[in-house]
This record gives C-alpha cells, structure tokens and sequence, in this order.
C-alpha cells in the first residue's frame, strides 16, 4: 500500500511530533532537586522516555537507587511539568507541513501518546497545531497504554477507521509492538526516542529517518 493509500493517520507526540526531552528533564531535575536528590543530564532522559511519566520517574529513580521515592517524586514531576510543558519543546521540521497535507486530503488524523492527557491539549495549542487532530488520547485515557494495543484499537474505533486502513506514525519500541498488535502498519521514526532499541530490528512496515522524510516521501506518494 502506498503511503498517501491509508483512510488516517494516528501519531505518537513525544519524539514524533515535539522533541519534548528539554522541558521533560527541566521538570524531572526540579522535582529531584525539591526531594534533596542529585540531578540527571537531558541525555539520560531522552533514553527513559517512551512508556508515561510514571515509567520517566521511576527510572530516574533506579538509577539514582532511591526507588521508594516514587510516589512523591511523581507527584512533583507533574506539578512542576504542567507549568513548564512548552517552554522548551520544540516541533521538528516539517511536522506542520505534515499534517496540513494529511488535513487537506480529508483524511483523520489522531494523536495517541502515553503521556499524561492533562498536558496534551496545552502543548497542542503552544504550537497551534491542534485543530489537526480528530481525536486525542493520552496515556491515561484508556485502561492500558501503548504497546498494549487496546489503546491504538480504541482511538480506531472511535474515529470509525478499521484497523488494515490505518497508519501508526512512532518512534518507539512501544508504538511499533502496539501497531503490530493491533493489526496496524506502523512507520518507525528513528529520529526520536527509542531507548536504544534498533526499531528497524522489529520489522515495521516503514522505517524513516525522521519525521521530515515521512512528509517528503507522503507528499510524493500521490503524485
């Protein structure tokens, strides 16, 4: 099937649409600087992203061997992240052209991350691409997350697309297991956040460089 063939299009956020690691690791360093705990570099947290803030937390933790924290650490994180979540991100090239193509031709488009769904709307807006979207769904939206595939099914089901008509667009191991899952063919992004994972290894339907690629070879498709 052609790229430009598929009746929607859902995309992950984090690492696909906005590289959000800066603004992420700004409030992750605070909530550990309130708990007396030593900082993380911005590195280290674009390898823990992926899987929920919850997930980010905890890893940071463990690395930090103070696990027991996690609870409060979370709590602080989310305080802190929901008055910082678009000062420092930043939307990759091309994401806004992208999705103006994919709008203009009629098609759903549907956002579907793991990151708490408080925060979505208002990073959505910071970068005036939310009326793009038909449907979104965080990772508290359903009783699972992704790679689970009830989340990706769920969004299908609501926007009324079956699965062997749409395309998952992602960056992670969780978006590629979670789109195979669910009988959905997925583009891997290898531009993102993928904790070290080779996704081309997981066999993906595509596998691009970044999400600038996928709009070129999109907009070429139906020519």
């Amino acid at each position: 099937m052609k790229l430009d063939d598929y009746s929607a299009y859902v995309f992950d956020l984090d690492g696909t649409l906005v590289d959000s690691v800066p603004d992420l690791a700004l409030a992750l360093n605070q909530a550990l600087t309130e708990l007396n705990l030593n900082t993380v570099t911005e590195e280290q947290v674009r390898h823990w992203v992926g899987n929920g803030s919850a997930k980010l937390v905890e890893r940071a933790l463990d690395y930090l061997k103070r696990p027991s924290l996690h609870t409060k650490a979370h709590l602080l994180f989310l305080q802190v992240y929901g008055e910082c979540v678009n000062q420092l991100s930043a939307l990759y090239p091309q994401v806004e052209a992208l999705l103006d193509h994919i709008h203009k031709k009629g098609k759903p488009i549907a956002l579907l991350t793991n990151k708490p769904m408080s925060f979505v709307p208002k990073l959505l807006n910071a970068f005036g691409i939310e009326h793009y979207f038909c449907f979104l769904a965080g990772g508290d939206s359903f009783a699972n997350k992704k790679p689970h595939p009830e989340p990706l099914l769920a969004v299908l089901s609501h926007i009324d697309v079956l699965p062997e008509h749409a395309l998952m667009i992602g960056d992670s191991q969780s978006d590629v297991l979670c789109a195979q899952q669910a009988g959905v063919d997925v583009l891997a992004l290898l531009q993102g956040y993928h904790q070290g994972v080779d996704l081309l290894s997981l066999n993906p339907t595509y596998g691009v460089d970044d999400i600038s690629s996928f709009y070129c070879l999109l907009s070429n498709s139906d020519t």
